[in-house]
């Protein structure tokens, strides 16, 4: 009997056993299966919404601006030479660095001595010249007179021998008569041929005296012009630089001795991409279209127009350089060689949007907003860039809102939470709520701190703070139920 009661209890307490086993084994595995789902094996899991910035697509009238910068140059500028060579015997008072001078003022002059010789020289050669023509007319006119006595001669003679010829046929005439009559008309030809070659020497000799008498003249202009030469007026309204002259100092021929600029025809050059050309280029908006704007060293703007274009690229440059004349440059003291800043100005593009440069990718793909606050994408036509901005021409996309900033956790089909664009900074923050604490025992206080600390997967600093809240007489109530539906409890 004591054998059956001791075989009951043991077989008892082996049933035990198992079953206690089997708990904790099942325990073992839901806490197994509890970690590796992080805590949440009990939630499910709600879709991820994203806060994103968008705004209006509204069409408009935007001008397209280009901003560079440029240097300031002279559309005209004479380099004052000394076309003589020789000493410099006079010069203007106003002949210095930054000489203001009026058109026609003597500048300078060389030694006109030489200049002034050749001049006497050939004036006095072409008075020659003009002489030996006159006396060549003269006998122009004495050969002419000459050849027509020589010819009226050869007619009497002609007239003798024809009524010599007549007396001998009828029997009257004697020979010796005869050929002395025909010997005269030979005599009187030969004679008439001298003279004709008389008139033509005459004639050729008053044919090279005029040539002579055309080059005299033009030594005589020539010492005219050098003599001119020697004496440098200004053309032009202008303002000297670059003056190297000393009164009484010698020159060279050919030599600078400044430069004459007009400070009322005042340019500027700059540099625009390419693809900035191009786009200036394009449609019905030409370069002479563009307003030039220009700020200069002290803050002055002045405006101007494009006037042309570079012909070439220079070695080590891109793009193309543009040259843009400005108005009244001269009277806000700008002068050639300012950097200043350049603002080129389109006319305005219709019907066009501007947004961010971050809501659209270099292709122009960009996010929009259906009914459901759900992204879709679409594609926008990009027409200028216009610094932190885009001009665009949405084809039909006119009153859809636009993510104002593409992030790459966006894209289509994702949910997003839309706000205006700046609506936080223009609200003013509101007051936090105070938040719910809930007192707890020192028993369940010591469950949560040992489940906080023995969890690997909240990051140390969030585990610190965590620890340092549950340690307080009053819990958040939100970190406690947290924290009781991470233990299944």
């Amino acid at each position: 009997m004591r054998f059956v009661t001791r075989s009951l209890i043991g077989l008892f307490l082996l049933t035990l056993t198992v079953a206690l086993l089997a708990l904790a084994g099942n325990s073992l595995v839901s806490a197994l299966k509890d970690r590796n789902s992080g805590g949440f094996a009990g939630r499910q899991a709600r879709e991820r919404v994203f806060t994103v910035e968008v705004a209006e697509l509204a069409l408009g009238s935007h001008a397209p601006e280009i901003r560079t910068f440029g240097e300031v140059i002279s559309g005209r500028t004479l380099e004052l030479r000394a076309a003589a060579g020789g000493e410099l015997v006079q010069l203007s008072e106003n002949f210095r660095e930054g000489g203001r001078v009026s058109e026609g003022e003597i500048l300078f002059q060389t030694d006109p001595a030489n200049a002034r010789s050749k001049l006497l020289l050939a004036e006095n050669e072409l008075v020659e010249t003009e002489a030996d023509l006159l006396d060549a007319r003269r006998n122009l006119t004495l050969a002419e007179d000459e050849l027509a006595a020589a010819q009226s001669q050869l007619d009497l003679r002609k007239k003798a021998f024809e009524r010599q010829t007549s007396l001998s046929t009828r029997g009257l005439g004697t020979d010796t008569a005869m050929e002395t009559a025909e010997l005269a008309v030979s005599a009187a030809e030969q004679a008439l041929l001298a003279k004709r070659l008389s008139l033509a020497n005459a004639q050729a000799t008053i044919a090279r005296t005029e040539t002579l008498l055309g080059r005299r003249k033009i030594n005589r202009d020539e010492a005219e012009r050098i003599l001119e030469e020697t004496t440098v007026r200004a053309e032009f309204d202008g303002v000297l630089t670059g003056v190297s002259a000393v009164l009484g100092r010698l020159v060279n021929a050919n030599e600078q001795l400044g430069s004459l600029i007009d400070p009322d025809a005042l340019e500027v050059s700059f540099r625009v991409s390419a693809k900035e050309y191009r786009a200036l280029i394009s449609g019905d908006t030409g370069l002479d279209q563009a307003e030039v704007l220009v700020t200069g060293p002290n803050g002055e703007t002045l405006s101007g127009r494009i006037d042309r274009v570079s012909a070439a690229v220079a070695e080590g440059t891109t793009g193309r350089e543009l040259f843009a004349k400005l108005n009244g440059a001269a009277n806000l003291g700008i002068q050639p060689g300012d950097f200043v800043t350049v603002v080129l100005r389109e006319p305005p593009l219709q019907d066009v949007a501007k947004i961010p440069a971050t809501a659209a990718t270099t292709d122009g793909a960009v996010l929009l907003l259906d009914d459901e606050n759900r992204l879709e994408e679409a594609t926008v036509s990009i027409l200028r860039k216009q610094g932190d901005d885009l001009i665009v021409r949405p084809d039909g996309l006119e009153g859809r809102r636009i993510v104002l900033t593409r992030a790459p956790q966006l894209g289509a089909g994702i949910r997003v939470d839309p706000r205006s664009a700046g609506a936080q900074a223009a609200k003013a923050p509101a007051a936090p709520k105070p938040e719910e604490t809930v007192e707890i025992s020192e028993e369940e206080r010591a469950r949560l701190i040992a489940f906080v600390t023995g969890n690997n997967r909240i990051p140390e600093a969030r585990k610190t703070a965590m620890l340092e809240t549950l340690r307080q007489p009053r819990v958040p109530k939100a970190m406690l139920d947290r924290i009781t539906q991470r233990m299944g409890g």
